[in-house]
């Protein structure tokens, strides 16, 4: 009953959403470019925006806390983990892992800008959007993603599950056979930087731009940290994040 409720909940604020800030609100972009995204939102749209994201997001945490206290990561993600590569040929597996790190790639893009943002003293806006914003896409962007890059990461729940998360995918696919997931570096890594996201979003809906910096600067060497894990350049400044 509980998650029957959330689910309505979240057609309710997906809809507010929707007449708030109507159909551009959240338009996929091709984000190959190093620019940060340009935007026609004004005033009351990010406005309306950034309530979406409070709204939206605390329903998220709150079905995700109620979904499991403590989801089994060799267990999410559709059953995720070593077992992921199971009777996979090599080639097959390094198809995968090109393709979840041009996802992973995209997110870190989005995870500067919102740096940048933040840096500016802002506190909502498209930068906080293309990272937290919780539902779907109409469409995959250029690298495939059809989340905003903190679901897209760590992943989003439907029904009793969490699914999607290329970050824990990608990590994984670095697991020696006949070993559990959580021992690999890459998968280490990515546990500790997937808790540090929710305190930059907190100071975010409270407009804390001092407690959103301290928290951002608090993740990106985990971010660095886990890009070097995973086979990527571990430095949030190289020119392949811009």
């Amino acid at each position: 009953r509980i998650l029957k409720n959330m689910k309505i909940f979240f057609s309710i604020s997906c809809l507010a959403a929707a007449s708030s800030f109507g159909a551009h609100a959240y338009a996929p972009e091709r984000q190959t470019a190093c620019k940060s995204p340009t935007t026609s939102t004004d005033l009351s749209r990010r406005a309306a925006l950034s309530r979406a994201i409070s709204l939206s997001g605390s329903a998220f945490a709150s079905a995700a806390l109620l979904s499991t206290a403590n989801p089994s990561q060799s267990l999410a993600f559709d059953g995720s983990g070593s077992s992921a590569y199971s009777g996979k040929n090599p080639q097959s597996v390094l198809e995968r892992r090109k393709a979840y790190q041009a996802r992973v790639v995209q997110d870190a893009k989005d995870f500067n800008r919102l740096g940048a943002a933040i840096s500016r003293g802002e506190t909502d806006g498209d930068p906080w959007a293309f990272v937290f914003f919780p539902f779907e896409r109409r469409e995959p962007d250029a690298a495939g993603r059809t989340f905003a890059a903190v679901p897209d990461l760590i992943g989003h729940v439907e029904g009793r599950e969490l699914v999607g998360g290329c970050g824990y995918l990608l990590a994984s696919s670095f697991t020696k056979a006949g070993k559990p997931p959580e021992t690999t570096p890459a998968v280490k890594s990515y546990t500790a930087l997937s808790q540090k996201f929710d305190p930059i979003k907190a100071a975010g809906a409270k407009g804390d731009a001092g407690k959103a910096k301290a928290a951002f600067d608090k993740a990106a060497p985990l971010f660095a940290k886990y890009l070097e894990d995973v086979g990527l350049p571990g430095d949030l400044s190289d020119p392949l994040y811009r």
